[in-house]
This record gives structure tokens, sequence and C-alpha cells, in this order.
């Protein structure tokens, strides 16, 4: 006779062999951990349940049929599974919610599915967030259903769309990667959506709109799709009021050096963003003294290594050499205050601090030629500091130094 180890945490498949058989007999609350391995299932949760699978390497596959895994209860969280092989159709999904309300759906890895999730029929309040998801018909798919945050997850090569939401509202779509789909976002009579600081690139289609009015569409990089957007009897807003998107094909001047197209980008008949971007859109949080901050870029180079340390900023810009690289640079004054020095390859370089800085924000734009640098923004700072941020910049002009040295033939000093 099967027990549970304990009033709260069931092991699958130590203590049921089979997942419905260790959610029939738990209870609101529990957790199931389920183990590495293969489980052939079709798992309906009906009750309050968190579920785990083992170090990324539980897999539940539907063999082909039905529905994988059927959500119809609230306050359900599942992490950590590859969920595949649903049946083909359109209507079949590895994750479907229905009517379930503040569930958590994260790190999971979703592929040949037909919806790989699927949430529909007033699924409200539910977080997807920071899942693979790929090779389905449809990648996540949401219809009559509100307020849900779909964020950070990767969604490549699915067959008609990356993310399709029809008859929605109020729904958050944040920091999501659709690449290689038919379309990466599609919106159809749905309204009031945010969509920001997603990354669209080499889709069929980047943004199809169709009968959805007052979405408000900002800072995402929408690159080298074929089409770039496709509008239907849609008016939506494409900036915050400052700042609008990326688009890889806009080609028009920034004059006053302050990240922002000096032309708007025409879309379709009432559809404009007034403020396209230069440069590709980045966020990067930071937590310091125990708060959460946000310090944004707009570049036309690629960032790695961004750190913030001794309350001074590093990273490093990529880009084709000899080519004109450029950054703009949002900094909460919580971190830093209004007097800078900026490094590139421990050079002081000249910067702009920009007009839009206020009390809550510094934005400040530099310059320079491509390659790989190392940029480095110090602010005004207390003595205290000095010590350390001096080391590490010598550090790092002596490895500058040395790596100089050893591109000179026959190490010539």
């Amino acid at each position: 006779m099967s027990v549970k180890a304990s009033p709260s945490i069931t092991y699958v498949p130590s203590h049921y062999a089979l997942i419905q058989w260790a959610v029939g007999n738990a209870s609101a609350g529990d957790t199931i951990v389920v183990n590495s391995g293969i489980y052939y299932e079709h798992v309906i949760i009906d009750k309050s349940l968190t579920f785990l699978g083992e170090n990324g390497n539980t897999v539940i596959d539907g063999n082909g049929t039905g529905h994988v895994v059927t959500v119809i209860a609230e306050n359900v969280s599942i992490s950590g599974f590859t969920v595949q092989n649903s049946g083909p159709n359109f209507g079949e999904s590895g994750i479907r919610l229905s009517n379930s309300r503040s569930c958590n759906v994260s790190y999971n890895v979703i592929i040949q599915n037909g919806h790989g999730i699927w949430i529909g029929y007033n699924s409200d309040s539910n977080i997807i967030a920071w899942n693979n998801v790929s090779r389905n018909l449809v990648g996540l798919g949401l219809i009559d259903s509100s307020n849900n945050i779909i964020t950070n997850n990767d969604i490549r090569s699915n067959t008609l769309c990356g993310i399709g939401l029809s008859n929605a509202s109020n729904n958050v779509l944040t920091s999501n990667i659709a690449k290689n789909n038919e379309f990466g976002i599609w919106l159809s009579y749905s309204t009031n959506f945010t969509v920001a600081e997603n990354t669209l690139a080499d889709n069929l289609g980047g943004i199809y709109l169709n009968n959805s009015d007052g979405n408000t569409i900002f800072h995402n990089n929408i690159i080298n799709n074929t089409l770039q957007t496709e509008i239907i009897n849609s008016a939506d807003t494409w900036s915050n009021d400052f700042e609008g998107n990326y688009w890889s094909d806009y080609n028009g001047l920034d004059a006053d050096q302050d990240g922002i197209g000096d032309t708007a980008y025409t879309i379709a008949v009432n559809n404009t963003d007034n403020y396209p971007l230069m440069g590709t859109f980045s966020d990067f949080s930071i937590t310091w003294e125990e708060q959460l901050h946000h310090v944004t870029t707009i570049c036309n180079s690629t960032i790695s290594n961004f750190k913030f340390e001794w309350k001074a900023i590093f990273f490093n810009v990529t880009g084709e050499d000899e080519t004109a690289s450029f950054c703009r640079i949002r900094i909460p004054t919580a971190l830093m205050n209004d007097t800078f020095t900026v490094y590139i390859d421990e050079v002081i370089t000249p910067h702009t601090l920009l007009p839009r800085s206020n009390a809550a924000h510094n934005y400040i734009y530099f310059a320079c030629n491509h390659s790989t640098k190392k940029v480095t923004i110090i602010p005004e700072f207390t003595l205290t500091l000095l010590p350390c941020l001096l080391m590490t910049l010598t550090l790092a002009a002596t490895a500058y130094l040395k790596r100089k040295l050893l591109q000179e033939p026959n190490g010539a000093r």
C-alpha cells in the first residue's frame, strides 16, 4: 500500500508509480516532486498543488494524443518539466489552463505539441515565465482571459506563431524572445495589452494586429522579419511617450545624439512609432541595498558581461571592427549621482549628460569605434571606494597592455 512521505510532499515514483495517482491522493497545498525519467501520461490537475520536476530531467510525454497536462484549478505551480508530444491538432496542448487562476508555469521545456501552452476561458492572473517553447504548432496561445503576465519565455521555430492571443484584454507580454516562427506575436480582437521589451526576430511576420485597439507597444526589438508588421483595423500606441521600438529597417538619423530617431517610423494607417530607437533596447536588473533597480540601454553593439560593483558599471560592447558604435544608457540616481567618467578600454571618453535626466534617472550618451571594447562608468564617489576602483582599473589596464603586447609581431616591445 502506497503512502505519502509526509502530509505535504509526495514523490513520484517512490510513493506513486504514476503522476496522476499522486494527484488523486494529494490535498490542496501539497507538493509533488517527480523524479527524473519519462512518464507517458495525460495528467489532470484539479486542486491547488506545486509540481516540481527533478533537475530538469523529468519528461511528461503525451504519446501523440490529447492534452499532456490539463490544469482546472487555482494556485497551481508547474516547474522543471519537459512536456512533449500532445496530439498534433490545433486544440491539443502540452500544458492547458482552463478556468484556472493565479497559476505559475515556469522553467519548463515545451516541445512538439499542438499548442505548447494554452491559456483559455477565464484563466486570469497567471504567470507564464522562463519557459523554452519550440517546435509546436503554436508556441503559446491565450483566449478569453485577462491580467496574465507572459515574460522571459524563449519561443522559437513554431509552425504558426510564437505567441497568439485572441479575445483577450489587460495582459502583459514582456521580455520574451520569439524567433523563426511564422509570426512572432499575433493579437486578434485583443485590447489594452502592454507589449514591451520583447525581441521579435527572423520570423515571417514580426507583429500581427487584427481589430486590436488600445494596446501599448514599446521597447521591443523588431529585427529582420520578412514582414515587420501586419495591421488590420487596429490603432495602437507604439511608444511610452518618450521611447518607441527598434526597427532593423529604420533608416532615419539621430542628429541630437539621444538614441532616438529624429523622424517617425510609419507602420500603417493610425499606427506610427514617433520615437524609433537607433539601437536595440536592453534592460539590466541590479539589486543594491536590498532594492531592485533597472539600468537600460539603447545601443547598436552587442552588450555582454554587464555588472555593477563598487558603485561602478562595467560591460563589454562588441560590433564589426572599425564601424561606429554608440550607447545611450539610463542609470537610476539611486545607484549613481550626476557626475560621471566614462572609460573605454581604460581611456577616458567624452560623453553627454542628456536633457532628459531628472531626479530619478540620468541619461548619458557616448560613442566609440567598434570591435570589442570594455566600458567602465564611474560616478563621483567617496574616498572609501577609491582604492577598490583604482585596483580594478589598474588590473584591467595591465591585462589590456598584455593583450596588446601579445598581438605585436614577435612579441615586440
